[in-house]
């Protein structure tokens, strides 16, 4: 591997891949935050139960969420035995997880098919990882 992109992955020490894949999450997610300040086309898709409710407004709102747990995300694939961080990281992919899913089962604005499916696969496999691994991780 290049020494650049060894300067920029998190350490792994203990040869986890969870850092990697918290950092590639962070990444997608950043990307997702900026398309939602151009266009809502992608945020429509998720929310195609009702996707008249999806605004310009909303679609931005639900972006600058996505950043924060992008964020949140990132700087946990960093450091995640220290305690606090790695539970933060994991409450984003709650959060996440259970607003997916009320949107489909409870309010009716999401259904589920290709738009939905990514954020609940990743929601849960990632907040599944996280509650095996984090014995392995953290301090």
């Amino acid at each position: 591997m290049s020494s650049f992109l060894s300067s920029i992955l998190p350490a792994t020490t203990n040869g986890g891949k969870l850092p990697y894949w918290l950092l590639f999450i962070s990444v997608v997610s950043a990307f997702n935050s900026v398309q939602t300040y151009q266009n809502n086309t992608l945020t429509r898709r998720v929310y195609e139960g009702n996707p008249n409710e999806v605004t310009g407004l909303s679609a931005r709102t639900f972006g600058t969420w996505t950043l924060i747990t992008s964020i949140v995300r990132g700087y946990a694939a960093y450091h995640l035995q220290v305690a606090p961080i790695y539970e933060l990281a994991q409450f984003t992919f709650l959060v996440a997880g259970f607003h997916f899913v009320s949107e489909w089962l409870y309010y009716g604005t999401a259904k589920l098919g290709k738009g939905l499916a990514g954020p609940l696969v990743v929601s849960s496999a990632s907040l599944i990882w996280m509650y095996l691994q984090k014995d392995f991780y953290v301090n």
